[in-house]
């Protein structure tokens, strides 16, 4: 039995879900009596990040499945259009991670958490965005002529 699908469609319910709410906390905060108004939207930035973690587990989860099944398939035409979906999911990846970046440089309690040993500091970010980079620029090029080549 396959459990990554399913568990893919509910990470999406709830990241839509909490994208839904974020767009009427965000609100809220833009409706704020001026004095609170940094507060609140500081803390509709860190209900974000939490949103882009959502969105990066599920990018990470399925352009690792996919990345897979590139490997087994052996028609070409179904591959490079697993290769156009891995390709698009790094480049949505960069842009999130680019964003992530942005607001823990912005406000440090998004970078560290001792107790489980979360790290997302602004370090570990742009090696992220270099992997990334590399894999959107080098890495996929590189497999796609491969393909093209043994065709």
């Amino acid at each position: 039995v396959r459990v990554l699908p399913a568990f893919l469609k509910y990470l999406r319910i709830t990241t839509d879900k909490l994208g839904e709410g974020l767009a009427l906390y965000r609100a809220a905060a833009l409706r704020s009596p001026e004095a609170k108004r940094a507060r609140s939207l500081r803390e509709v930035i860190v209900a974000e990040q939490i949103e882009r973690m959502l969105q990066s587990d599920h990018a990470i989860l399925e352009f690792e499945d996919l990345r897979l099944q590139v490997h087994a398939e052996t028609d070409a035409s179904k591959a490079n259009t697993l290769l156009d979906r891995l390709q698009a999911i790094v480049t949505e990846e960069i842009a999130r991670t680019e964003r992530s970046l942005l607001a823990v440089e912005r406000d440090s309690r998004l970078g560290f958490q001792f107790e489980t040993d979360y790290v997302f500091t602004p370090y570990s970010l742009r090696e992220k965005l270099e992997v990334l980079h590399d894999t959107r620029d080098r890495q996929l090029p590189e497999y796609r002529a491969k393909l093209s080549a043994t065709q």
